[in-house]
């Protein structure tokens, strides 16, 4: 009974650390609505559109190394809500949407 209780208890435990919504590695990570925006050659990008875009929403949110301001990926309204080399890009009609690197 004793190893059986410990046996729930880590289970328990390693459930509860897991996030609840980090980088997104496919469309389905995303909210419904969104999808996922990987820069080319990466495992992980970040969730643009739909109705809750980008890092807010993400215990573990995406993070380019690259990005010195820490800007890509968050979620935005104006371009000026973004680092330097990012800007806001909305879907139409939307009032939030995800930072991403300038072109």
């Amino acid at each position: 009974m004793y190893t059986a209780t410990r046996i729930a208890l880590a289970i328990v435990l390693l459930l509860a650390a897991a996030p609840m919504a980090s980088a997104c590695s496919f469309d389905t990570d995303c909210e419904p609505g969104s999808r996922c925006v990987k820069e080319r050659g990466k495992i992980e990008g970040y969730c643009a559109g739909g109705l809750f875009p980008g890092n807010d929403n993400d215990r573990e949110p995406y993070r380019d190394p690259l990005d010195i301001s820490e800007s890509v990926g968050d979620t935005c309204s104006f371009d000026t809500d973004c680092g330097v080399g990012a800007r806001c890009s909305k879907a139409p009609g939307r009032i939030d949407g995800v930072c991403v690197k300038r072109r």
